[in-house]
C-alpha cells in the first residue's frame, strides 16, 4: 500500500481519541478493538443457541471440506486417465510394434539365415582386432601407471577421477564379457 508507519499510527491513535476503537496496552505492546458499548448483551439462551449454530456450522464446514477432498482426489484421478484418442494411439502403437515382433518371431522360428556366413565371419575378425587392440592399450598403460604411481600416496579411484582417467570398470566394459562372443577357437589369451 505505501503507507508510513508514522501514518498509520497518528490515523490509529485520531480513532482512539475519536472514541471508534479502544487501546489496550500489554507492555510495550498495543491491542487495538472495538468498543463494546452499545452492543446488546446475549441472554444466556441467545448464547447457547448461537453457540449451537455456530457448532452445527463448522460440522457443515468440516463436511463440505471432506467431500471436497474427495472430488478433487476424483478430479485429479480422471485427469490421469488416458483420453479416447490417446488410448487408440496407444493402441495403433502396440498394433505395428506387435505386428513387427510376430514377424520377426516368424523368421527366428523359420530357422532363416539372418546373416550370410562371410558377414558373420567379418564382424567375429572385426570384434577380434578391436579386443586385440584393447587387450594392448590397457597393459600398456598399466605398465605406465605401474611405474607412475609407484610413490604416490592416496587412493587410484581418487586420483583417476581427478585426471580424468576413465577405467573399463567406470565405463561399464568388461573384456571377458566381450571375449565370450568371440567363439572359442577364436578367443586369444590374455
Amino acid at each position: 500500500m505505501g503507507l508510513k508507519k508514522a501514518q498509520v499510527t497518528k490515523a490509529v491513535d485520531a480513532l482512539v481519541a475519536k472514541g471508534s476503537i479502544l487501546a489496550k496496552e500489554f507492555g510495550k505492546t498495543k491491542i487495538f478493538l472495538p468498543p463494546q458499548t452499545g452492543r446488546p448483551v446475549l441472554s444466556k439462551e441467545e448464547y447457547e443457541a448461537s453457540k449451537q449454530k455456530a457448532s452445527e456450522l463448522q460440522e457443515q464446514c468440516q463436511k463440505e471440506a471432506a467431500e471436497l477432498k474427495q472430488l478433487e482426489a476424483e478430479l485429479s484421478q480422471l485427469r490421469s486417465v488416458l483420453s479416447e484418442a490417446e488410448i487408440a494411439r496407444q493402441t495403433e502403437e502396440l498394433k505395428k510394434k506387435l505386428a513387427a515382433d510376430e514377424k520377426k518371431l516368424a523368421m527366428l522360428e523359420s530357422n532363416a539365415v539372418l546373416i550370410t556366413a562371410e558377414e558373420r565371419a567379418a564382424a567375429e575378425k572385426a570384434l577380434a582386432k578391436t579386443l586385440e587392440a584393447w587387450r594392448k592399450r590397457r597393459s600398456m598403460f598399466k605398465n605406465i601407471w605401474g611405474a607412475i604411481s609407484e610413490n604416490m600416496d592416496g587412493k587410484q579411484a581418487d586420483l583417476f577421477e581427478e585426471i580424468g582417467v576413465e577405467t573399463d570398470e567406470a565405463a561399464g566394459a568388461d573384456m571377458a564379457e566381450a571375449e565370450r562372443l568371440l567363439p572359442s577357437n577364436k578367443r586369444s589369451r590374455r
